[in-house]
This record gives structure tokens, C-alpha cells and sequence, in this order.
């Protein structure tokens, strides 16, 4: 933030009087000559229209080690969060002005602002926005480096302590009168996040940088150096005394646990690892579920009591419109995640998220700044939908496969975010294998109940529901060539008639005699929650599964691997289990 002089001493209330007082003034004539010539907010664009990078600048969050000053290096933070939202994918036309006061907007608490550092007449203080100067600082930089034209720019007069001090980056705010504003002749698309530990801006074209542009150092005039702060801040100078000192303390968790549809896997995970005085943020209230486990691991849990009634609504109109559940189950989920997005304190350091929440507060860039792991249960989007595309090749007749596609940005706020993460918590054996970052969590697994009474297993058992990507027709054309008579579980939701003429028996899994069980076939294109498949097998039975399964192949534990689609295999293995083990009929 902007300095208006380094003082000896401490200012007194005739010094902070006169600085209210002219600072109001310019800021009122600012507001004015805003008006009569209003900037235009720059427009959202998409990264795939600018594939060139022409400049970038990144630069450390953390600047202090002094523990003091952590609740004002976390305020700082958090504006930076709320700033970068603001101009991150924004698109400068040519001829167009970049102004920083009217891309972001004042920088007061109702608009998600915190207090930070900003350097006052000397001192180091808490304000409303402060910190914002890195971001300006970055801004400018970049622009020098393109040679943009600089319309308005101020340089500060002091610096705090731990303030590295560079000519290229030495951009000063206050709203709204000093400002930092360029111009472009070239469109440029901008980036602006953080990683775990910096703030990164970029600058990209549409065409790859002209060898004109400057590569090395900018060609500035070097201004006198600019004087270092007398104090370090409020929360450091022990000066109670003065008439500026403000106090601020950290409130709340360094750690938060955003959850959604509750598994009993991540249930234990967060019993494990949850601590006294971290915060725990549910969808609903469930007393068979999260809330149980919840309470038993945390004292501070915060439910969405409204999110239960809204899912339910959600779902029920898809259903009643014949829109695919997906595509309602991707929308709550930006749901969720919005609301939890308001509801994390800008003091919270990790985060732990289940997986359907990453992309948004990815893309809203609530994991910048922060360390994070992640709860995974499924693929990632991008190779789950490549995954669907093979599918719907091998089986053009069904239209399952090409229900709902996630847009692009999802599949890249993912893909960006699982880059970053610091692990991946999955109990799912082959999504554990993609990341080298991934811990592999073990199934809950009802125990073994294998009925020796019963020495007869004579059922073959799809648990469908029937669907192509449960492996329907695989499992169909297996039934044709081998002759055997299975069991069906599910609703027939691929097409009419799917099993007609051949040897099926309809069930359900409340009336299904699991003892007698003898090989459950599911060679699905992925499984992610393969709980009648535990359960199955704790009952003694053969799987026949896909690789993607969720569970390792064990020949000699009755757990069988067959690619989505390959029915000679699939057919083969049946009969192999069949007549090895002798008990059908």
C-alpha cells in the first residue's frame, strides 16, 4: 500500500488527522474523474486462444519468518486470493486500459478483503486490502518486460523490513487515487494464481513474442533506494502506546476437512487424522453416516442443513425431466463447494477435500496459498472420459455412454490441482498406481462369512445395474456363447428387452442368497465403490472383474481380472472357474 513518509517517531492524531483528511479529498476527485471517464472491466477469454506465454513474473507469499507477523502474512494472502480471482482469465483488448482499482474493486471486507501489511507513514500496519502491492509489483513487471505503455504508476517512499526492494516491481496502491494502469496495442490474456508458496502472472498472446520485446532487464531509470521501514509492524514493535497500534490475532483452525457423500474408508482417514481444534464441514446431518464418525473425531463441525433438500429436489426433477444424474451430481457439487468456499477462514493453512470438490475451488483459487490432500474416488476427468470414448466405440448402439461430458474447464482445474497436491488419499488400488503421491487406503470389508453348511454354489450373479459401462453387453454376449444361466440384479436401463431369450433370473440384492453365490461377474469399464463386490466375496464368491475394479487381481483369493469388453476372455474364464470348481449343476 501506498507511503506517504518514514517518520522518527510515532504519528500522532494531528499527523493521522491531516493524512484522513487530503487522502479522502484525492480519493473523492479520483471518483469523479472515474466517472466522466469510465475503464471498462476487462472480459473472460479462454487460455486455448492464447497458447503463447510472452511474459511471467513470480514471487515468494511468504516474505517474513517472524511468527508475529503470520495473522497479517495470511491477511496478505487472502487478498491476493481475492484479488487474483478478479483478473485471472481476463482478456486486455488493444488499445484497452488495464486499471488495477477497477479490475479488483475497493478493497473492503464485505467485498471478502482481510487486513494485511500496509506500510503508513512509516509504520507497518493492519488495513482493510493490505498486501495488494505484490500483485501491482508482478503487474508491473510483466508489463515493462512487454514494453507495454505505462499510463499511471507510483513508487513507494518506504519499504517493511522484509520487503525485497526491485525498480521493475515497485508499484504502490491506495484506492482509489494511486493506482497502476497500462495499455496494450496486442491482445493479452492474463494469469494470475498462487501455488503453495507463490504468486505467479503471467501474460499470453496470440502469436509467440516479437524478437523486438525486451528479454533482459528493463531500461528503467533507477530511482533513489527506497528506505526501509523504521519498525517492523503493530504486531511486532511492542509500541501499545502509539495511536495507530492495532492488535490482530489469528482465530480458528490451521486445518479444515470439506467432505461430501459420506464412505466409510475417508471416515476413518478423517477419525485418524483429525485434531483438536480443526474445523470438520459436512453436507448434512446424517446419524448413520459422517455425523457419527464426525463427532467421535471432532469438536468443531459445521453442517449445510439446507444442501440434503436441495440434492433431493435436484435429483428428482433430473429424473423427472430424463436428464442423466450426472449431470445434477455436477451441479450440486458446484453447489457444495461454493458454500464451503465462504466458510473457509482466510487463517486456514491445509485444506483436506474430498475429489468432487477440487476442480471449483481450484478454479476459484481457494487452494492457492495453502497445502492440500485430497480424498480421491474416482479417475481423473480427462482420462475417465477417454475411458468412455473407447467404450462408445466398441459399443455405438448404446447411448449411456455419451450421456454427460464434463466441460473443459473441469477437466483442467483438476488436472491442474491434482499437479499440486500433497497427497492423494484413495482406497481404489488403480488410481493409487497413477500418482506417485497417493496413499492407498485399505477397504472396509465386511468380515468372512462363508456358510459351510451350504456345499452347493449355483448362482452366477451381473450386479449390474444393466448398463454398458457396468459391462452389460460383454456379460450378454459371455451368456450366449458359454450357455449359463446368471442371476441379474439392477434395473434395466440400457435398452428394452436386453436379456430377452436368454437364461436370466431378475433378483435384488435384499433377496439374494449370497452363500450360494458362486462367481459374481462385473467386468465394468471402472468400479469406484465396489461394495457388493467386498461383500460377495467376504461370502466365499468368485470375481470375475475389470481392472479397473478398485481391487487387486488375486487368483488364488477367487478375484479375477478380464478387459472392459473382451468376451471371448470373459466367457473363457467363466468356464474355467465353472468347471474347475465343479459345483454347478
Amino acid at each position: 500500500m501506498e507511503t506517504r513518509r518514514v517518520a522518527a517517531g510515532h504519528p500522532d492524531w494531528l499527523s493521522m488527522t491531516s493524512f484522513f483528511v487530503r487522502s479522502r479529498g484525492l480519493q473523492a476527485k479520483r471518483s469523479v474523474v472515474n466517472a466522466l471517464h469510465r475503464i471498462p472491466l476487462l472480459s473472460e477469454g479462454a487460455v486455448e486462444d492464447f497458447p503463447h506465454i510472452l511474459a511471467e513474473s513470480e514471487s515468494k507469499l511468504r516474505t517474513s519468518t517472524d511468527s508475529g507477523e503470520r495473522p497479517l502474512m495470511l491477511g496478505k494472502i487472502q487478498n491476493l486470493r481475492v484479488a487474483c480471482r478478479r483478473i485471472h482469465c481476463r482478456v486486455l483488448t488493444p488499445e484497452g486500459t488495464f486499471s488495477f482499482w477497477r479490475q479488483i474493486g475497493p478493497p473492503w471486507r464485505l467485498n471478502g478483503f482481510v487486513l494485511g501489511r500496509e506500510v503508513r507513514e512509516g509504520c507497518v500496519i493492519p488495513t482493510s486490502g493490505g498486501g495488494l502491492c505484490q500483485l501491482s509489483g508482478s503487474l508491473l513487471e510483466v508489463a515493462l518486460a512487454l514494453d507495454l505503455d505505462i499510463l499511471e504508476r507510483h513508487r513507494h517512499t518506504a519499504l517493511p523490513f522484509d520487503a525485497p526492494s526491485d525498480i521493475h516491481r515497485d508499484a504502490t496502491l491506495f484506492w482509489n487515487y494511486v493506482d497502476l494502469r497500462f495499455r496494450s496495442r496486442v491482445p493479452l490474456f492474463f494469469e494470475c494464481f498462487l501455488t503453495r508458496t507463490a504468486l505467479v502472472v503471467r501474460l499470453r498472446g496470440k502469436r509467440p513474442r516479437a524478437a523486438s520485446l525486451r528479454v533482459g532487464p528493463c531500461n528503467v531509470e533507477k530511482p533513489a533506494a527506497v528506505p526501509r521501514s523504521l519498525v517492523k509492524s503493530c504486531l511486532t514493535c511492542q509500541q501499545a502506546a502509539c495511536s495507530r497500534h492495532v492488535t490482530e490475532s489469528l482465530k480458528g483452525a490451521k486445518a479444515t476437512f470439506l467432505l461430501d457423500d459420506y464412505q466409510p474408508e475417508f471416515a476413518k482417514f478423517v477419525r485418524d487424522h483429525i485434531k483438536d481444534g480443526d474445523r470438520l464441514f459436512l453436507p448434512f446431518f446424517s446419524p448413520g453416516g459422517w455425523t457419527k464418525s464426525a463427532i467421535e473425531a471432532a469438536n468443531d463441525v459445521q453442517f449445510c442443513s439446507w444442501f440434503r433438500l436441495r440434492r433431493s429436489l435436484a435429483l428428482r426433477w433430473s429424473v423427472f425431466r430424463g436428464v442423466t444424474v450426472a449431470k445434477a451430481h455436477f451441479n450440486l457439487a458446484g453447489v457444495l463447494a461454493r458454500h464451503y468456499e465462504q466458510q473457509i477462514g482466510h487463517e486456514v493453512e491445509h485444506l483436506c477435500l474430498t475429489q468432487t470438490l477440487l476442480p471449483y475451488l481450484w478454479r476459484a483459487g481457494v487452494l492457492g496459498g495453502r497445502t492440500f490432500d485430497v480424498l480421491m474416488q474416482r479417475l481423473p476427468v480427462a482420462s475417465l472420459e477417454q475411458h468412455l470414448e473407447t467404450a462408445a466405440r466398441l459399443y455405438p448402439q448404446s447411448k449411456t455412454l455419451v450421456e454427460f461430458r464434463a466441460p473443459r474447464w473441469f477437466a483442467e482445474a483438476e488436472q491442474q490441482a491434482l499437479k499440486a497436491v500433497r497427497t492423494i488419499f484413495t482406497p481404489h488400488k488403480q488410481i493409487a498406481a497413477l500418482y506417485d503421491r497417493a496413499a492407498c487406503l485399505p477397504w472396509e470389508a465386511p468380515p468372512p462369512r462363508r456358510n459351510k453348511s451350504l456345499r452347493q454354489r449355483d448362482l452366477l450373479v451381473f450386479m449390474g445395474p444393466t448398463l454398458a459401462r457396468k459391462g452389460a453387453y460383454a456379460v450378454r454376449e459371455a451368456v450366449k456363447k458359454t450357455g449359463l444361466s446368471i442371476t441379474v440384479l439392477g434395473p434395466e436401463l440400457e435398452e428394452p428387452g436386453f436379456w430377452h431369450n436368454l437364461p436370466v433370473v431378475r433378483s435384488n440384492a435384499s433377496e439374494l442368497p449370497w452363500e450360494r453365490i458362486h462367481t459374481v461377474v462385473q467386468p465394468a469399464l471402472f468400479e469406484y465403490w465396489p461394495r457388493q463386490l467386498l461383500r460377495a466375496h467376504a461370502a466365499g464368491a468368485n470375481l470375475v472383474v475389470s481392472p479397473l475394479c478398485g481391487l487387486e487381481e488375486d487368483r488364488a483369493a477367487g478375484i479375477h481380472h478380464v478387459p472392459f469388453g473382451d468376451v471371448d476372455t470373459l466367457a473363457a474364464t467363466l468356464g474355467r472357474l465353472v468347471t474347475d470348481q465343479g459345483d454347478f449343476p
